[in-house]
Parts: C-alpha cells; sequence; structure tokens
C-alpha cells in the first residue's frame, strides 16, 4: 500500500526526518510534495502551507489508490485539517506525531492528562482510523488549556481559541516555552520511552502504521486486481 509522509516544519525530504522511524523498513513510500514551512521557518505562513498541503494530499487521493499517511507536528496539522475538510475516498489510516491540533481525548496511549491538548486548540479528526501520539508535556500537542502560549498561537494559526485562564502567568508561558526551545520536548518522540510501555513514541507509531497496512490490505489488492484488467 502506498504510504505518505508529511514532513515537520524545515524536515527534509529522505532519512534524515522524524517519520523516517516510523516507515523504516516499508516499502512504497513517498514524501508529500510540498514545502513545510512556517515564517520564519521559510517564507510561507502556517496557512498557506496548510492550503498548499492540502491541495498535494488531495491528489495523491485523486489516483484512485487505496493508501496511508503519517504526520508529524506541522505535518500532523495538516494531515489531520486534510482529512476533516476534504474528507478523502482512499485514505485508509493516518497515523500523528506531536499533532497541534490534537483534541484533548484524541491519544493513542496513556499519561497525557486530559487537560492539555494541541497549542493551537482541538480538531477532533473522525472519518478514518487515527493513531495520535504525544510526548505529555511537549508544548506543541499537549499544551495545558490555561497556558498563555495560546495567544500565540492564535497569531500564527490565524484560528480563535478563548483566552487561557492563567493568560497574565508570564512564568508559566515561559517555562512551557523552554520545554520548546531549550528542553527538546518537542523533537525527543524518537529517543524517549512512552509512559508504562519500553517502545519509543516512534515504535509504537511504527506498529501502529502497520494496524494501517493491515487494515487496507484488502483494499489494495482490489485496486491492483482492478488496474490490471484494464
Amino acid at each position: 500500500m502506498l504510504t505518505v509522509r508529511v514532513r515537520g516544519a524545515g524536515e527534509p525530504v529522505g532519512p534524515n526526518q522524524m517519520l523516517a522511524g516510523v516507515t523504516q523498513g516499508m516499502s512504497d513510500v513517498i514524501d508529500l510534495d510540498f514545502r513545510p514551512e512556517i515564517r520564519p521557518i521559510g517564507t510561507l505562513r502556517l496557512p498557506e502551507s496548510v492550503v498548499i498541503g492540502r491541495a498535494a494530499l488531495r491528489s495523491i487521493d485523486a489516483l484512485g489508490r487505496p493508501w496511508k499517511a503519517s504526520g508529524f507536528s506541522l505535518g500532523a496539522y495538516i494531515l489531520g485539517e486534510y482529512v476533516m475538510l476534504d474528507r478523502p475516498k482512499n485514505l485508509k489510516g493516518i497515523v500523528l506525531l506531536a499533532d497541534p491540533l490534537r483534541a484533548r481525548n484524541q491519544i493513542a496511549h496513556g499519561g497525557v492528562p486530559t487537560n492539555r491538548f494541541g497549542l493551537a486548540g482541538e480538531r477532533f479528526i473522525s472519518g478514518v482510523p487515527v493513531h495520535s501520539f504525544a510526548i505529555p508535556d511537549d508544548p506543541i500537542s499537549s499544551c495545558p488549556a490555561d497556558n498563555g502560549l495560546r495567544l500565540i498561537a492564535n497569531g500564527v494559526t490565524g484560528r480563535r481559541q478563548p483566552d487561557p485562564a492563567r493568560w497574565w502567568d508570564a512564568f508559566g508561558t515561559i517555562e512551557w516555552a523552554k520545554k520548546y526551545l531549550i528542553g527538546g520536548r518537542h523533537n525527543a518522540y524518537g529517543s524517549e520511552r512512552m509512559p508504562g510501555d519500553s517502545r519509543t513514541y516512534v515504535q509504537a507509531a511504527r506498529d501502529a502504521w502497520q494496524e494501517c497496512r493491515n487494515a487496507g490490505r484488502d483494499s489494495e489488492q482490489a485496486w491492483q486486481g482492478s488496474s490490471a484488467a484494464r
């Protein structure tokens, strides 16, 4: 089955990206053809990257072939928006790492408090199987509901969230910003083990990816049969 990777902001195509470990050893893997940028990492604003990414994903679904997709960070944001706004016909499942719009009740594992969700807000994904992974103190995918970082996110995304209850708490805002800027919590998915699990987040995502692949096997075989008959 065709496997599509949707990269995070500034990530290159090929093996030096977060999702490389998720698809390791798999065949028929491609990187989505788009520019994963959020200014100042590149020249595109986030909404522009989302529009371009969704268009590229629509082109893949239009092939009529069963496929699955994985996204990291910006890629997870785009992939979730694509599923909800474009409603693909041939997508068989998605695996997300560090989704900035992760809904608090959409998580593939334990250990993340329910008052933490995506920094950009909450977007529950339906219509396809979803496996979403988030480090409990990653400020991008598990930001506390009341943290002032959400005001900054509003300006970046153009989305409007209610003012966080502790918008005035500069210390709390700075502490969570440091987890991203200094602590590296947003990029630890390939090295840190999940709570109560011997696997890293990337390894668990790879196992979930395999589930998506198995679920879509019949559709892939049917597509191959119809293609051969044409």
